[in-house]
């Protein structure tokens, strides 16, 4: 197979905003769940456009990924797209580890953990159990 560097040609803002649909439908909120408010500005600005928030009512501190599979990752929101893509269309693993430049055992990890996810969400017997 041969390898694309896809992660150049994706745009980090896009990447963030469809993360955003996927991972909080509902929109950005902290751990207790209060919403974030439109014009609340960005306690840390360290990861552009990935910004860390505080709460202005309980204090703690949350981004995109918390309370996800993705918490505490350092990918970018582009590479994480592309894990997902690569996982969903059935990549092999170290095919993908090699084409983002990542560790294969820690994609291994995040594809048994998205499968695992998937299967509980999405399977005919997930309503069962």
């Amino acid at each position: 197979m041969m390898l694309f560097p896809i992660e150049e040609l994706l745009d980090a803002q896009s990447s963030y905003a469809f993360l955003l649909q996927v991972l909080h439908s509902n929109g950005l909120h902290c751990p207790d769940g209060h919403a974030l408010p439109s014009d609340q500005a960005p306690h840390d600005r360290h990861r552009v456009p990935l910004y860390d928030y505080k709460c202005r009512r309980c204090g703690k501190v949350y981004n995109l990924f918390t309370g996800t599979l993705w918490s505490g990752a350092r990918y970018s929101c582009r590479k994480i797209i592309l894990i997902m893509r690569g996982i969903v269309q059935g990549v092999p693993t170290q095919h993908l580890a090699q084409e983002l430049h990542i560790d294969r055992s820690h994609l291994l990890k995040k594809r048994h953990a998205i499968q695992q996810l998937a299967e509980d969400r999405l399977s005919p017997l997930a309503s069962t159990r």
